[in-house]
């Protein structure tokens, strides 16, 4: 198997290039990594937002883990696709993307998956470096209380934003 690496914010510390390698993990390894990663943080105003991937590799996987309920929700990198859930939870959280985005930007809550989902998609990753298939993808995107002041309706980045109503 190849060498895995997590980047960004797990458990309270910032991982950057090089800190959290996993060299030619075993299986079990890799569970121990993803049941660390899909835990949700007790603190309910942080929670788990990396990147999972190959060092060597271009794109990899995104995630946030809620820290209430413990939903994941996936990204992949190359693209920006985020995971859908087709039947959304009720309780799905709104999980600010980075806290410098003025107004605040968060992720759809159709992204969000059960935990076991998650960790099988992020399980795939790892062993074929590609992005999963187990799950579905929907287009980039965000959920918005108001729209930027810098999106005009002209930018093919518009589609991306969908303002909240509930």
């Amino acid at each position: 198997m190849a060498d895995i690496e997590v980047l960004r914010n797990v458990g309270r510390r910032y991982y950057r290039s090089g800190d959290w390698v996993l060299h030619d993990p075993s299986p079990a390894e890799v569970a121990d990594l993803l049941t660390v990663l899909c835990t949700p943080d007790e603190d309910p105003e942080r929670w788990n937002h990396g990147v999972l991937g190959r060092p060597d590799a271009p794109d990899g996987v995104e995630f946030m883990v809620a820290p209430a309920t413990g939903y994941v929700a996936l990204s992949w990198t190359g693209t920006a696709e985020r995971s859908l859930n087709p039947q959304p939870f009720e309780d799905a959280p709104l999980l600010v993307d980075n806290g410098d985005n003025d107004p605040p930007m968060y992720w759809p809550r159709s992204s969000y998956l059960p935990p076991a989902e998650a960790k099988r998609a992020m399980a795939e990753h790892i062993v074929t470096g590609a992005q999963p298939t187990s799950v579905q993808w929907q287009p980039w995107g965000f959920e918005v209380r108001q729209l930027p002041d810098w999106l005009t309706p002209d930018m093919p980045e518009f589609a991306g934003f969908h303002l909240i109503t509930d």
